[in-house]
């Protein structure tokens, strides 16, 4: 890396370290030109998804490419078709096929205006691609692997159950109340999608919990949720639980939630929402807020900065890409 100064070199190891915070493990290293790239991968149940990403030293932009395998010759114009439906429900980033390799490539990055990379903004992107191909490769996967076309995958997909839950444990599955997480999570299964949010806390004279679906993704959403159940229904906690309740903002860091946790830089915040709050009326299918029984109450869990998670026009007709 000898034709790159400090601060690309900095820059580049910060998302190096990004890339590590999530567990994932660097592959290749390769510098190009001006650009300097790194490889890793995701391991979905099923299949797995390469993760590229590099920095573009010239347009100062941290890219990230999630590539999905080669597609055989006589599946192409199926799949431009089927992406054609995808890419009507994304907004941010889309799908595009490289015409060479016939790999399948989800493309998204961010400006590097100072002198180091946003590192939560990063990860943030990082997980929005994460949660889009639990999402949507299994329907490519589906083309690969049948004879069924485009439009039946998609009319199947968006006929399915779109709501499912997790368990104590973060994966989807069944509905499962135990002792030591007693409530469960519900977490959209399809784009748009409603808010990650629990039930039974109310029993519990909890409060029930909403996130942002893309927050953390799927599984990081269900373990804030059991952390933060967990830290207020500690005694020496109860008295920051009544400050939410009665209209003040709570900042914990993952350090707060869970000592033995590696320290991070992302602050969550907890704040009192209610059932006239579009975020709830989404996350529980309520028509009218007056159908909220008077001892349920409700708090909102976000990262600070993500002020879009507290205005309604960002959950009105479900959470889009």
């Amino acid at each position: 890396m000898e034709q790159f100064n400090a601060r690309d070199k900095q820059i580049f190891e910060d998302m190096k370290q990004c890339i590590q915070d999530f567990g994932l493990k660097i592959l290749d290293e390769k510098l190009e030109d001006d650009i300097i790239s790194g490889l890793s991968t995701f391991e979905y149940d099923n299949y797995n998804m390469g993760i590229v990403f590099s920095y573009d030293t010239i347009d100062n932009v941290a890219q990230m490419f999630i590539q999905y395998e080669n597609i055989p010759a006589e599946k192409i114009l199926a799949l431009y078709e089927l992406l054609n439906h995808i890419n009507g429900y994304l907004i941010f980033n889309h799908f595009h096929i490289d015409t060479g390799t016939r790999i399948i490539e989800l493309l998204s990055g961010i400006k590097v205006t100072g002198y180091f990379l946003s590192k939560e903004a990063f990860k943030i992107i990082l997980l929005q691609n994460l949660v889009i191909g639990r999402i949507v490769m299994p329907l490519i996967g589906k083309l690969l692997s049948t004879d069924e076309n485009p439009q039946t995958i998609m009319d199947e997909f968006f006929a399915r159950k779109n709501r499912e839950f997790l368990g104590p444990d973060g994966k989807v599955k069944e509905p499962k109340i135990t002792e030591d997480i007693p409530f469960i999570i519900e977490v959209s299964a399809n784009i748009p999608a409603f808010p990650t949010h629990t039930h039974g806390l109310t029993k519990l004279g909890m409060p029930e919990f909403l996130i942002d679906h893309f927050c953390m993704g799927p599984v990081g959403n269900g373990g804030r949720i059991n952390s933060s159940y967990k830290y207020f229904t500690k005694a020496e906690n109860a008295s920051k639980l009544n400050a939410i309740k009665n209209g003040e903002t709570v900042k914990l860091t993952i350090t707060d939630l869970n000592p033995d946790a590696k320290p991070g830089k992302l602050i969550y915040c907890y704040r009192r929402v209610y059932p006239e709050f579009e975020m709830v009326k989404q996350a529980y299918d309520l028509d009218d807020p007056n159908q909220v029984s008077p001892e349920t109450w409700f708090v909102q869990i976000y990262v600070e900065g993500d002020d879009f998670a507290l205005t309604d026009d960002y959950y009105k007709g479900g959470i889009k890409w």
